[in-house]
């Protein structure tokens, strides 16, 4: 993805916000490893608009486990929200689908996901924990911000028989993955700490994209 020099410059700002991000109060299976931030955007002529704070919401035909009730995360800060570097992915993304499906300018609802998955010492923790799975949307992006003392955590992707087509790590700082969610599942192995007497995590950036708005 191609960023700005004054993007770049922001990222250890960026990637320290990962340090305050609530807890996910909605696991059904009682997991409390797993902190997020969630809001909602608009792209319109390549420029990003926030929307009001509102939830989350995936049927269970896509997310059996925490699916079928809104889900009110706590917002993504204000300066995260309007970062020239947020900015940069999400733009980046809605050229990519412009690339992909001429013509397609704009973007009608955007959601960004700041996830940390935080193992508790010999416990596996479980970045999907629904397991392969698609999100309901056109278009999924998955950007690694930091990997902290974890092993494991490989991401699959698989074709709409169930056939594994991709499995690949996100290891570094920006490493990502972009998917066509109509037609593609993916999910993310679990995560244990290495050194289970040292903090461990898993930090990643999600964005869906609804290209196409959906009555």
């Amino acid at each position: 993805m191609l960023l700005t020099s004054e993007s770049i410059e922001s990222w250890d700002a960026f990637a320290e916000s990962w340090n305050d991000l609530g807890a996910d109060t909605y696991m059904a299976d009682g997991g409390g490893y797993r902190r997020r931030r969630h809001a909602v955007f608009q792209l319109r002529r390549g420029v990003l608009l926030r929307r009001e704070h509102q939830p989350h919401f995936q049927s269970r035909d896509y997310n059996p486990l925490n699916g079928g009730v809104q889900r009110w995360f706590e917002p993504i800060g204000a300066t995260v929200g309007a970062s020239i570097l947020l900015r940069d992915l999400v733009v980046a993304c809605g050229r990519l689908i412009a690339e992909l499906e001429p013509g397609q300018e704009n973007v009608h609802r955007i959601e960004v996901h700041q996830f940390r998955i935080e193992p508790h010492a010999d416990e596996e923790a479980f970045p999907t924990p629904e397991g392969m799975h698609r999100d309901g949307v056109d278009w999924v992006c998955v950007i690694l911000i930091k990997r902290l003392n974890v092993s494991g955590g490989t991401t699959r992707v698989a074709d709409m028989t169930g056939k594994e087509i991709q499995a690949l790590l996100l290891a570094n700082e920006l490493d990502l993955v972009f998917l066509n969610d109509r037609c593609l599942a993916h999910a993310v192995a679990p995560i244990r700490r290495m050194d289970p007497r040292r903090p461990g995590f898993r930090d990643a950036l999600v964005i869906t994209l609804v290209a196409h708005r959906r009555e």
